[in-house]
């Protein structure tokens, strides 16, 4: 209790200053959520000015999404993909570095897998490229600048029409962290993404296919965390005076990706006396994806005391060399019926129901310098999808794994359901049984087998609710997950697997408050206990905001306020760069810490800035920021964004 009665006087002292306006309150646009939520989103990342355009995936075309909110949303000045979401992510405190999540969440698994999701959130696929109906050009084009020229972070979206129903869409992201006087030793950061989409219509709307090129690239100097931080104040104050535990230390990860995804429809359109008819469709997807993970570093026993915690990856006295490339070979066939609504040129194509069913093979090649391998995926899949009105939704899915798999599983489903004036409610249950990731399997370093494991395949279950009632901006969810056979990273870096199941039970709440003088106050707040020790979990989260929200000179949209976030002092997982894993450490208790950021935003019609002040709480308090256990954050820097959008 004592770092929530430390954070009350705190959050008193907010309340005497102005702060953002809240964005869209969950509940408000059910469409938008449920798509978000499919995606691996909590909210849509961007929003354009009402004009008639909508945007949709591959996987499903006959699901859209319009674009409709005109104000400064919350995430307009979260940048970081980690901070860019409801609930929060943590990093190694420099944006692009690996992360994963505050509040728990079960990974959704399919097959084989290698196990290095540290950078998910970077990077796009060709399932996650958005393509857009439209009939003007957009362009987006969204620049932040740190205290450093180096430290930026580059956005561009676009998309336009062409002659013959063919449609081209664009997405690129750059993250650069080159700067010197705010980073810590070995800590330099470029991420690229950059996918490029085809959407092709036949003119009878019988035909339409989808190809997709996309290329991610991950480049990191690693420093495995700092064992001893810099003074606070006086000439060894900056962060490059800091004493990592790797002086040379790089890791890159090589995404490529083509996709060809295509669909024959027969039946549907209009009836004069039974009004919508139904719809059939084949639908084929190719896709060919080349992967390659690489991590190299030079031992220097005078500079690294990486090794002298984790001795057992020192097998080569000349450093650590892992690599490895990743060949996929995917063919998927699906049949489907549905009918629509909203086929009018203003309006949203939504699916009144859908039942789908189909198949996806997988062919794996794993490329290493001990060998090859090869194996083969085939999993067997089902959905079906009831929305015959705004108010119930109501979405089963389910996958069946054979060969190589066989036996792997996941159902889930999902229940929307609105009562008006007495709020909406959200059901959602999830069953998986999925193998072990090939990172948890065995590892090759340096030409030498490191480990070998037969784990057993873990089965997960969730159980969620949420009530919403957004005419008071409040909602509740509860979380319980029941984890049979958990495997986990130990303090050796080195992975087990515990035979005793795991609960952990969660708590989210949020209520927003509109004060006095266009001030507003949001907040979530999020409680969670695990049952056992091996997945340490912060008890509580929680983030606040606090902001004036307003109009001046009759044309410019503002906004002025400050963000604050903190979770619990508990033992945080360390981030281990060799194998790309977040595992257990002993040996720091990352602080209690509520860390503010003050910003200002502003729009002039379709042009966006803003000017925030990050992690100001560092000119008061005499400590350092963590999230990652020995990765501390930079003390107070100051950014600046902007959001440029192009109609025409």
């Amino acid at each position: 209790m004592k770092p929530i009665l430390t954070l009350l006087p705190l959050i008193a002292a907010l309340l005497a200053l102005p702060e953002m306006a809240s964005a869209q309150f969950p509940g408000a646009n059910r469409q938008q959520q449920q798509q978000g939520q499919q995606q691996g989103l909590d909210q849509l990342d961007v929003l354009l000015d009402t004009f008639d355009v909508f945007y949709f995936y591959a996987d499903n075309p006959n699901l859209e999404i319009p674009f409709s909110d005109t104000t400064l949303d919350d995430f307009f000045r979260q940048y970081d993909p980690t901070r860019r979401r409801r609930l929060d992510y943590r990093q190694l405190g420099i944006l692009g570095s690996a992360h994963e999540p505050i509040v728990f969440e079960v990974p959704e698994r399919r097959g084989f897998d290698i196990g290095q999701h540290q950078y998910d959130l970077y990077m796009t696929n060709g399932d996650q490229l958005k393509y857009y109906r439209l009939e003007k050009p957009v362009s987006i084009f969204a620049h932040t600048i740190g205290s450093e020229q180096a430290d930026s972070y580059t956005k561009a979206d676009f998309s336009r029409n062409f002659a013959n129903g063919l449609n081209y869409t664009l997405d690129y992201d750059r993250i650069t962290q080159f700067g010197e006087n705010t980073q810590y030793p070995n800590q330099n950061v470029r991420n690229t993404t950059f996918n490029n989409g085809l959407w092709f219509q036949h003119p009878n709307n019988r035909y339409e296919a989808f190809f997709s090129v996309a290329a991610n690239t991950i480049q990191m100097e690693d420093n495995g965390g700092v064992w001893e931080e810099p003074a606070l104040g006086g000439e060894f104050s900056s962060p490059s005076a800091a004493e990592v535990l790797l002086g040379d230390a790089r890791t890159r990860h090589a995404h490529r990706e083509v996709s060809y995804t295509h669909y024959y429809r027969f039946g549907g359109g209009q009836d004069s006396i039974k009004g919508t008819r139904r719809a059939y469709t084949i639908a084929h997807k190719a896709r060919f994806q080349n992967s390659l993970y690489k991590y190299a570093d030079a031992y220097n026993p005078a500079v690294d005391s990486f090794y002298n915690r984790f001795p057992a990856f020192l097998i080569d006295p000349r450093g650590a060399r892992f690599y490895l490339r990743h060949r996929q070979y995917e063919n998927e066939f699906k049949l489907a019926t549905f009918k629509l609504r909203g086929e009018g040129r203003d309006e949203a194509v939504q699916q009144r129901d859908l039942l789908e069913v189909g198949a996806v093979h997988t062919l794996h090649q794993l490329v290493q310098t001990n060998g090859d391998s090869t194996l083969n995926n085939l999993f067997l899949t089902g959905r079906y999808r009831l929305n015959p009105s705004e108010r119930l939704l109501i979405d089963l899915r389910g996958h069946l794994g054979l060969l190589a798999n066989a036996g792997d599983y996941r159902v889930s489903g999902d229940l929307f359901f609105d009562f008006k004036k007495l709020g909406q409610l959200e059901l959602r249950g999830v069953s998986q049984l999925y193998s072990p990731t090939l990172m948890q399997h065995r590892m090759y370093l340096s030409e030498r087998q490191l480990y070998r494991n037969n784990f057993d395949k873990t089965l997960s279950t969730t159980l969620q609710g949420k009530y919403i009632l957004p005419g008071v901006q409040f909602s509740a969810e509860a979380r319980y997950h029941l984890l049979n056979n958990f495997i986990y990273f130990g303090t050796d870096g080195l992975p087990q697997q515990t035979g005793v199941p795991i609960s952990i039970g969660q708590l989210i709440v949020e209520k927003n408050f509109n004060l006095f003088w266009n001030l507003h106050f949001d907040n979530l707040f999020a409680l969670q206990q695990s049952s056992q020790e091996v997945l340490r979990l912060p008890t509580f989260f929680g983030k606040h905001s606090f902001y004036y929200a307003g109009k001046w000179f009759r044309v410019l949209d503002v906004k002025l306020g400050v963000d604050l976030r903190y979770n619990e002092a508990f033992r945080a997982n360390y981030y281990n760069p060799i194998t790309g894993q977040f595992q257990l450490q002993d040996e720091q208790t990352i602080p209690f810490y509520p860390a503010a950021d003050a910003f200002f935003l502003m729009k002039v019609t379709r042009f966006r800035a803003f000017f925030k002040w990050e992690n100001g709480t560092a000119a008061f308090l005499d400590d350092y920021f963590y999230q990652t256990a020995l990765y501390p954050y930079h003390r107070a820097v100051f950014r600046i964004g902007i959001n440029w959008r192009f109609l025409d």
